[in-house]
């Protein structure tokens, strides 16, 4: 993204979702439901996105254009290996 804003949101959304982070970030894990999905409102309120933008539609398309992302709908959750970072009490998906 050439939009800076976009770019700081992108890096940091890849951050929480990165094995680095998930394997200390049990509080991130807990919102995942069953099949790894995280709202995005609730990505969108941690700090560092809500310094960047309180613009929704920005953060919701931004994730979306990342490789390491997957977006559907207002979730989001990491590709391809989301099912390591589920814990036992995640709640049923919905998505």
């Amino acid at each position: 993204p050439t939009d800076p804003a976009k770019y700081y949101v992108l890096g940091q959304a890849e951050w929480y979702f990165s094995v680095d982070n998930l394997c200390k970030d049990m509080f991130l894990r807990g919102q995942m439901d069953s099949q790894g999905w995280v709202d995005i409102s609730m990505v969108a309120s941690f700090n560092r996105i809500k310094s960047l933008t309180d613009d929704m539609n920005l953060v919701r398309d931004t994730m979306s254009l990342s490789t390491f992302l997957e977006v559907r709908d207002w979730k989001v959750r990491k590709r391809g290996d989301w099912y390591h970072w589920i814990l036992d009490t995640a709640s049923p998906s919905k998505v």
